[in-house]
């Protein structure tokens, strides 16, 4: 796997801009295959993980209520899991580099969701794992007391409201814009919705939310059909739209999109 560099905080927390991310994204999927950035398509997000990045995969019920999206370990240890069948906490023991994505997450009408935590996840190991892994020369255990892990809940995974006040926040924040970038790489998105664009008659290379009433219905339809192309959310292919100035929103107008 191509290795990536970035700046990081004293905290160990990375120093992105979005444009870093995005590059950085398309550096590693093109290391992957270079064919995924050729044309629109979903991503095979668990081979990518598997294979490419070098993630075991693992499915467990990771919370009673399902609050749990998905976790990633960094060292080897022990990581907290639900057993349903006792209706209790339990211990697992988890290698490094294990990601886990809750067993609720591979229902029909939660797969794409699925995926884009797994993205989230993927994530967290390229950007993040410097700073949860164990010290240099510490060796690992599977009683670690250092929690050398992630939880991600339903807030941290896809939440566009974050409050930036902590390193956790932009971690996640990170991990969230990375997911989209694996998930819906920027050229590829981009040669999507300007064909789109242009089979309607928007040549400005961009679509100002508000300026028609007509387009602006056709753009809600448009984030369907590029949620099935990707297969992400429609919220996800939405928040993709603006991060990448192909709609642009006012804010009066921002909460309608």
């Amino acid at each position: 796997m191509v290795k990536i560099y970035f700046r990081r905080k004293k905290s160990g927390v990375p120093i992105l801009r979005k444009n870093e991310i995005e590059a950085m994204a398309e550096l590693l999927l093109r290391d992957y295959d270079a064919e995924v950035l050729k044309e629109p398509g979903a991503l095979d997000i668990e081979h990518f993980a598997e294979n490419y990045v070098g993630l075991e995969m693992d499915y467990q019920d990771l919370s009673h209520n399902r609050s749990i999206l998905g976790m990633m370990v960094f060292a080897d240890c022990l990581v907290p899991v639900y057993d349903a069948e006792r209706n209790e906490a339990k211990y697992i023991k988890a290698n490094e580099g294990t990601l886990l994505i809750d067993n609720g997450l591979l229902r029909d009408d939660q797969i794409r969701r699925g995926r884009f935590t797994m993205g989230h996840e993927v994530a967290h190991w390229l950007l993040h794992r410097n700073k949860y892994k164990p010290g240099q020369g510490q060796a690992p255990s599977f009683a670690c007391s250092t929690r050398p892990f992630i939880k991600c809940r339903t807030w941290d995974v896809g939440n566009r409201r974050r409050k930036f006040t902590s390193d956790d926040d932009w971690m996640e924040w990170q991990a969230d814009y990375m997911s989209s970038a694996l998930l819906m790489p920027r050229s590829t998105f981009t040669k999507a919705v300007l064909e789109k664009f242009n089979s309607v008659g928007i040549d400005a290379g961009y679509y100002e939310w508000g300026s028609n009433i007509a387009l602006d219905l056709w753009i809600q339809f448009l984030g369907y059909e590029l949620a099935d192309l990707f297969n992400v959310s429609v919220t996800a292919a939405r928040i993709r739209f603006e991060n990448l100035q192909l709609v642009t929103v006012q804010s009066q107008n921002r909460r309608h999109i």
